[in-house]
């Protein structure tokens, strides 16, 4: 895939009046790539990656083709499968493991829904919030005082970040031949598209 990328010179000299120049693949072309075909929503569908799962399992069972997984990447801009695909259950523990000293220490606190008599939402679920916060509020015959807030650990916040990071969306397969076929064309558009003296110079 990156053969297909665009050319761009790139000055990786710390002296602008000596360039240095080096050829290389504008790999930020993804980037626009990505927003175009993000509009069309239809084009999408979201499932929930399974426990162990990689990109190129998930590109064969959908679309019989494990050198689709780029596809699953782009379409969920992942540019670093390390940090951004969800990690096992082992991994994820192995990772909570190394990265804190005591996991079940509270990270922080968020708040629970609390509603009035009426059934109206007083306090919104999920909040972060100071561990003694509270709120008051009149429930139709008196003031009623909450604490409405709960404590994450650590290795609890770790967890619900790889939850969300395992619903990612794929593109349909009935659609995935012509997606392939015009993203390739619009990678190739402009085979040396500018020199760039710096990193602000590139254009995403």
């Amino acid at each position: 895939m990156l053969n297909r990328l665009p050319e761009f010179l790139y000055n990786f000299s710390p002296t602008p009046l000596d360039p240095d120049f080096l050829l290389v693949r504008n790999i930020w072309r993804r980037a626009e790539i990505l927003v175009e075909f993000k509009a069309q929503v239809t084009i999408f569908t979201e499932i929930t990656v399974g426990d162990g799962e990689r990109p190129e399992d998930i590109a064969t069972a959908f679309y019989n083709n494990p050198f689709y997984a780029f596809t699953v990447l782009v379409a969920n801009d992942i540019v670093d499968v390390y940090s951004q695909w969800p990690r096992s259950i082992t991994q994820l523990q192995e990772y909570i493991t190394q990265k804190y000293e005591n996991p079940q220490a509270t990270k922080h606190h968020l708040t629970t829904e609390v509603k009035d008599a009426n059934n109206n939402v007083i306090v919104e679920a999920g909040k972060v919030v100071a561990s003694n916060y509270q709120v008051s509020y009149y429930n139709g015959t008196t003031t009623v005082t909450a604490t409405p807030v709960v404590s994450v650990s650590y290795e609890q916040y770790e967890f619900e970040e790889n939850a969300k990071k395992s619903r990612i969306q794929l593109i349909k397969p009935s659609l995935i031949e012509d997606f392939v076929d015009q993203y390739f064309k619009l990678l190739s558009k402009g085979r040396l598209e500018l020199v760039g003296t710096a990193a602000s110079d590139i254009n995403m």
